[in-house]
C-alpha cells in the first residue's frame, strides 16, 4: 500500500500528464488543425494530371512536320497482386510488353509499390490488360512526338524534351498552345496509400493542344535546303542560312539553317549548333547594306537618282583613315555606284547626310530591333544610337560595318524596297487549328505593315538593284527571262583585335521579278572556305534557288523571253 506522500506524488504526476495530454490535444485540434488536416489530406488524397494530346505542326500545304502518336504504358503495383499469381500475370503480360516472364517477376519483387512496367507500347495492349482483369495492373495513355521528315525544316520545328515540353523552334515558342491543358483527377488512397480506379474522379476537363499551320511551303523549303546544301558541299563553310519571304505579307515560305538536325535526335548535334541561324545569328551585312544608305540619301533629298558621284582616287580619306575601293572608278552614276559596289562612292553619299537623317532610315527599315518572328531567341543585332557614333561611323555603315543583322532583318528591309516602301513583319504561323474538329481557332489576319520609304524612292532603289544583277557584281544571280534585283555583300568577320582573322560572311539579298516581286530571297554563307567572295558563293546560290522557284510559283517570263 502506498504511503500518503507517494500517493499524492503519483496523483500529481497523473494530473500533470493529463494536463499535458489535454494541452497537446488542444494544440493539435485548435492551433495546428489546418496543418495536420493538410498532412492527412496529402496522405489520403492526390491530384493526378493526365496530359492531353499535343498539337501538330503543319506546312501551309498540309505536310505534317511534327505530330503525336498515341502509345500505352503498363503500370503495376505488386503489393496489390497476390504473390501466388505473379507467375501467371507475368506469363500473360510478357507478349504484350516485350519483357520476359523472368524480367516481370524480378521487377515485381524489387518494387516497393507503384512502377511503370513498360512504356511506349501499341494501344492494343490496353485490351490485353483489360482482359487480364487483374487488380494492381492497369494501363495509362501517353503520346510520343514524331518528326516524320527528319532534318527537313528541323531548326524551324524545334524539339521536345523527355517530358514532352518544347525546347526550341516552334515547339518551344508555342509550347503552351501546342501542349494544351491536362485533365486533373482527384484520387483518394486507402490506408496503405494505394489508389484505386474506383476512387478516381474528374476534377477538371483537359484541352488538347492546338495545331499550327505555318507559312512554310514544303516545295520551296525543299528547294532551298537542296541548293544551300549544295553550296556548303562545294564551298565548305561553318554554316549557312537562307530565307524566302513574300514581300507583301511577310509570310516566310522557307527558312533554312545549316547544319540542320533531326528533332527526334537533337542530341546527335552539339548544343551550340542547335539554333536557327536565320533568326539567331546576327552578322555584319557588308555591301548588302549599301542600298539602305542610298535609300536614306534619296529620301533625305541630298541625292538624285541620275547624278554623277565622285568615286575617284581608289578610295576615300575619312578622319585620317584611308578606306580603299575595289578600283579607281572616277565619276559614276548612282546606279553604277551600287552596281559596282563602290566603297568611295557610297561613303561620299553617306557623308551628305547628318547622323539623324541616316539613322531615321536605318531604324525605319527595322535594324537594331527584333522582327517579331515566332521563333525563340531572336537576335536584335547590333546598332548603336547616334550619340555613340564616331567620326568613322557613317563611313563604316556605308560599308555595312558598325552594324549586325540577321537574315530575317535583311529580308524585311529588302521586302520594303521591293514592295514600294512598306515594312512588314516576317510571319511563320498563319493560324491555329483545333485538330479534332478542324476548326480554325486563331484565323489569319493580314499584317498591313507601315510605310518607311517613299514609294518613288523604293522604286528607284529597286531599279538600281536590278543593275547590280544585270551589269554589276551580282551577274551570277541572274535568272534567264526575268528581271531580278539584288546585292552582293562580302563582310569581314571581326575577331580578337579586329578584322585580321581572315573570316568572312558571304551574302546575297534580292527579289524577283523586280517590277512586282513575288519573293524576297536572302542567302548567307558563314565562313566559306574555298572562296569567300559573295559574287562566287552567295549570288550563284540565289540564282539557282530563284530559277527553280519561278517554275514552282508559276511566274511568267518577260515578253519575248524564255524561262
Amino acid at each position: 500500500m502506498l504511503s500518503p506522500s507517494r500517493a499524492r506524488l503519483l496523483h500529481g504526476a497523473l494530473v500533470l500528464w493529463a494536463i499535458l495530454v489535454v494541452a497537446r490535444l488542444a494544440q493539435v485540434q485548435l492551433l495546428q488543425h489546418d496543418e495536420w488536416q493538410a498532412e492527412a489530406t496529402e496522405q489520403q488524397e492526390q491530384i493526378v494530371e493526365v496530359q492531353a494530346p499535343r498539337g501538330d505542326i503543319l506546312t501551309r500545304d498540309g505536310r505534317v512536320l511534327a505530330g503525336s502518336l498515341e502509345r500505352m504504358t503498363v503500370c503495376a503495383n505488386p503489393r496489390r497482386v497476390p504473390r501466388a499469381q505473379w507467375a501467371a500475370v507475368a506469363r500473360k503480360l510478357s507478349p504484350a510488353t516485350g519483357l520476359s516472364e523472368r524480367e516481370i517477376n524480378a521487377r515485381f519483387a524489387s518494387a516497393a509499390g507503384f512502377l511503370y512496367l513498360a512504356k511506349d507500347l501499341d494501344p492494343e495492349v490496353e485490351r490485353t490488360v483489360a482482359r487480364l482483369g487483374q487488380e494492381g495492373v492497369w494501363t495509362e495513355r501517353s503520346e510520343r512526338r514524331l518528326y516524320p521528315h527528319g532534318e527537313f525544316a528541323g531548326p524551324v520545328v524545334g524539339f521536345v524534351n523527355g517530358e514532352e515540353r518544347g525546347q526550341a523552334g516552334l515547339e518551344g515558342f508555342f509550347e503552351s498552345t501546342l501542349r494544351g491543358a491536362p485533365s486533373r483527377y482527384h484520387l483518394v488512397r486507402d490506408g496503405k496509400s494505394v489508389g484505386t480506379p474506383l476512387d478516381l474522379s474528374l476534377e477538371r476537363e483537359g484541352r488538347a493542344g492546338l495545331s499550327l499551320r505555318t507559312s512554310l511551303d514544303s516545295r520551296i523549303q525543299l528547294v532551298v535546303e537542296e541548293e544551300l546544301g549544295r553550296t556548303m558541299a562545294e564551298i565548305g563553310a561553318r554554316g549557312a542560312t537562307a530565307v524566302v519571304m513574300d514581300p507583301w505579307t511577310g509570310e516566310l515560305l522557307a527558312v533554312v539553317s545549316l547544319p540542320a538536325y533531326d528533332p527526334a535526335r537533337p542530341g546527335q548535334i552539339p548544343a551550340e549548333l542547335r539554333r536557327n541561324r536565320a533568326a539567331e545569328d546576327a552578322l555584319e551585312p557588308g555591301s548588302t547594306f549599301k542600298p539602305v544608305v542610298i535609300a536614306a540619301a534619296l529620301a533625305a533629298g541630298v541625292l538624285t537618282p541620275y547624278e554623277l558621284v565622285d568615286c575617284s582616287g581608289g578610295g576615300v580619306q575619312v578622319a585620317g583613315v584611308f578606306i580603299r575601293d575595289h578600283a579607281n572608278y572616277g565619276l559614276l552614276p548612282v546606279r553604277q555606284v551600287l552596281a559596282q559596289s563602290s566603297n568611295a562612292g557610297t561613303i561620299r553619299i553617306a557623308h551628305r547626310m547628318g547622323p539623324a537623317q541616316l539613322d531615321a532610315t536605318i531604324r525605319g527599315l527595322g535594324f537594331g530591333q527584333t522582327t517579331g518572328v515566332e521563333l525563340p531567341a531572336e537576335a536584335r543585332g547590333i546598332y548603336r544610337t547616334t550619340d555613340r557614333w564616331s567620326a568613322l561611323s557613317r563611313a563604316g555603315l556605308a560599308l555595312g560595318q558598325e552594324i549586325s543583322a540577321s537574315a530575317l532583318q535583311i529580308a524585311r528591309a529588302y521586302a520594303a524596297i521591293g514592295n514600294g516602301g512598306t515594312l512588314v513583319r516576317p510571319r511563320l504561323v498563319l493560324e491555329t487549328i483545333d485538330g479534332s474538329t478542324g476548326r480554325v481557332v486563331t484565323p489569319y489576319v493580314p499584317d498591313p505593315g507601315r510605310r518607311v520609304l517613299p514609294a518613288e524612292v523604293a522604286r528607284q532603289v529597286a531599279g538600281m538593284l536590278q543593275a547590280v544583277v544585270d551589269e554589276g557584281t551580282g551577274k551570277s544571280a541572274r535568272v534567264e527571262g526575268y528581271h531580278a534585283a539584288g546585292k552582293t555583300g562580302t563582310a569581314q568577320k571581326a575577331g580578337v583585335g579586329g578584322y585580321g582573322g581572315g573570316m568572312h560572311a558571304a551574302w546575297f539579298a534580292g527579289f524577283l521579278p523586280r517590277e512586282h516581286p513575288r519573293v524576297v530571297i536572302v542567302v548567307c554563307v558563314d565562313q566559306p572556305e574555298k572562296t569567300f567572295w559573295a559574287a562566287d558563293v552567295a549570288a550563284p546560290a540565289f540564282g539557282r534557288i530563284a530559277t527553280r522557284l519561278v517554275t514552282l510559283l508559276g511566274m511568267l517570263p518577260l515578253e519575248g523571253e524564255q524561262a
